[in-house]
């Protein structure tokens, strides 16, 4: 996989540091001088000192041959343009952009990156779940689709306790995808299964029956 990341900061040190040892082949593109020789002296990585932004750059560092660009710059603006002129000049497969303002994510949706991320709100909705679900925590966002899978402990006060998995009618169809007995114990579900309180079940369900799960299955 051919990788170019856009910025040198912390985040893509980091980024570099956990992508390395894939044995992906990745080239980083940073203005600031000291900051490349720093990652050209701790990684085995090509790095170009230069702006990430301009065409010329990204030619030089082969951009029409990328998997991915990664843009982590400090600037949603250059971020962009980078994403942009991958696409559109050079048909880079997969565009990732770091959004420093959450404000900006519609906008960077709209003019084509693939995927924009918001460290910001991902941290603001993992807040708002965790206050509205309390004892309900997503352990997976399912790609492209708007299913996720939930985690929670059965509540003593659900309908659900002491029922039969077959028997028993889930909100908007969600399934039980594993069970772990209150002695550490792992149920894989199904039909003849009792669902008993204190249950840590995980859960495959769209996003739209978080509500519906909490009251029915989690709530005290």
């Amino acid at each position: 996989m051919r990788i170019i990341i856009i910025g040198g900061g912390k985040v893509a040190y980091y980024l570099v540091k956990t992508l390395q040892p894939g044995k992906h082949d990745i080239t980083l593109i940073e203005l600031r001088k000291d900051i490349c020789e720093k990652i050209a002296t701790d990684f085995e990585v090509e790095v170009y000192n230069g702006d990430g932004t301009s065409i010329d750059m990204l030619e030089q560092a082969n951009c029409q041959d990328a998997d991915f660009l990664i843009a982590v710059t400090g600037k949603d603006e250059n971020n962009l343009i980078a994403c942009e002129i991958a696409k559109k000049k050079f048909g880079v497969k997969q565009t990732v952009s770091k959004v420093n303002n959450p404000k900006n994510i519609e906008m960077f949706i709209r003019l084509g990156v693939d995927k924009p991320v918001s460290s910001t709100q991902m941290l603001a909705d993992i807040i708002e779940h965790e206050v509205e679900y309390i004892g309900m925590s997503i352990a997976f966002d399912i790609a492209n689709t708007t299913k996720s899978i939930v985690e929670f402990n059965l509540s003593d006060k659900s309908n659900a306790v002491d029922k039969m998995l077959r028997d028993y009618v889930f909100p908007g169809g969600s399934r039980i995808v594993m069970i772990t007995r209150k002695d550490g114990s792992v149920v894989m579900p199904h039909g003849d299964v009792y669902m008993k309180s204190g249950d840590k079940l995980l859960m495959i369900c769209d996003q739209e029956m978080f509500d519906s799960i909490w009251k029915n299955m989690v709530k005290k």
